[in-house]
């Protein structure tokens, strides 16, 4: 003959199946994917640099960062050797220029942008390079997909045309 299966387990196992069944239908359901649009973007000159401000481009927390300077107050590539403000550095902004005059001689010719130094250009980081071309480009054709060559004193010392990548 056989046991009676109504012992103590046997109502445990049940007590137990509702609450199994519960948490197996709590489950997320899968969804095709579902499309939205295109990818974010971001204007990156401030919208403010037509009405007479300077745009400088720096090193910020996550690499080269634009910044609007109020009113013209000089050549940018001596403002941009100058550094950041007390304020902007306040905010995380930094340079990896060299301080220094800037350029000693700009020049426009055949869609490309000269640049030259009074130092050995070398040494520049790539960002303190970008830092460079985006600031000249910005100064003379905003909005531009002109390239900058970026010459030193020593005849050797010349950099390979860069566009600026924002």
């Amino acid at each position: 003959m056989r046991p009676s299966t109504t012992g103590p387990r046997a109502l445990a196992a049940l007590a137990l199946l509702p609450a199994g069944l519960l948490a197996v239908g709590c489950g997320i359901q899968s969804t095709d994917v579902i499309a939205v649009g295109g990818p974010a973007s971001a204007q990156a000159v401030p919208p403010d640099a037509d009405a007479g401000g300077t745009v400088l481009y720096f090193a910020g927390p996550d690499g080269l960062m634009p910044v609007l300077r109020a009113a013209r107050s000089g050549p940018q590539l001596s403002l941009l050797f100058a550094g950041p403000t007390e304020e902007e550095a306040a905010a995380g902004i930094r340079t990896e220029l060299p301080p220094g005059r800037g350029a000693s001689k700009l020049s426009l010719a055949r869609g490309m942008i000269t640049v030259a130094l009074d130092r050995d250009v070398a040494g520049l980081t790539p960002l303190a390079q970008q830092q460079i071309a985006c600031t000249v480009v910005q100064s003379v054709a905003p909005g531009g997909k002109l390239k900058v060559t970026i010459t030193g004193t020593d005849d050797h010392s010349s950099l390979s045309p860069l566009a600026c990548p924002v």
